[in-house]
């Protein structure tokens, strides 16, 4: 490996941050975040990001849309529970704004997937219990209330 205006501090940041983004991408915010905890300065930090950032290893809007496809279509969340993935995983706001849309019809959509999914593994409850735990599902889920009315309704579990 050779980088221009070479230093040990420089190299190693950049190997760390390479062994990181072999395992899985990571938001701009990620990796300042691990190499500030491994101990490099500002400095070098700023260097190694605007090093990947040139060539190309970071890009966080690439990975924003890819981790809204993750959490919407594998983890099944609502739209808050995507904003809180996003969030958690370094996206900035504005970022998320961008490529995010609060399409009520596709949250609805994700909703009736877990609730049918939820639903075999509660059966044997009573209707107020299943109601209660779907509830509560459904909001760790990142789903609106309107959103759990709606579903809750549809399914003919009673509200009380």
């Amino acid at each position: 490996m050779s980088f221009s205006n070479s230093n040990p501090d420089k190299i190693g940041a950049i190997r760390y941050a390479y062994r990181l983004l072999s395992y899985r991408d990571r938001s701009e915010k990620e990796l300042t975040d691990k190499l500030k905890w491994k101990g490099f300065s500002e400095e070098i930090i700023q260097q190694t990001i605007n090093h990947l950032s040139e060539k190309g290893f970071i890009d966080d809007t690439a990975l924003a849309l890819s981790l809204r496809r993750i959490a919407e279509d594998a983890r099944l969340l609502g739209n808050r529970g995507v904003r809180i993935f996003l969030h958690r995983r370094g996206i900035p706001e504005n970022l998320i704004r961008d490529v995010f849309t609060d399409d009520d019809s596709d949250e609805t959509i994700r909703a009736e997937k877990v609730v049918s999914k939820k639903l075999k593994t509660i059966e044997n409850y009573s209707d107020e219990e299943i109601k209660k735990k779907m509830w509560r599902f459904l909001v760790r889920k990142g789903y609106s209330f309107d959103t759990i009315n709606k579903i809750l309704r549809q399914f003919k579990i009673k509200e009380e």
